[in-house]
């Protein structure tokens, strides 16, 4: 399984609006709003580094509330 940190800039005033879209994707596992640069944290899951390009360019980044995203893959590490 394959994981990514999704933060998101929303348009004022859209930050709940984009929550419930993205609470509603089956890629989406959780997400909290959050306050600085980026509104909102999304963790992604999905089988493969593809599908979750495909979630964040073709489903995230064509919501209309959406400014930007930045992706951040999850590195599996042995510490």
């Amino acid at each position: 399984m394959i994981q990514a940190y999704v933060l998101i800039n929303t348009k004022i005033g859209k930050t709940e609006e984009v929550a419930k879209t993205l609470k509603d994707m089956p890629e989406v596992k959780h997400l909290d709003v959050i306050m600085g640069p980026y509104d909102i944290i999304a963790l992604l899951e999905t089988d493969s580094h593809d599908s979750i390009a495909n979630t964040v360019m073709h489903k995230m980044q064509t919501i209309d509330a959406i400014n930007h995203t930045m992706t951040c893959p999850v590195v599996k590490v042995n510490i």
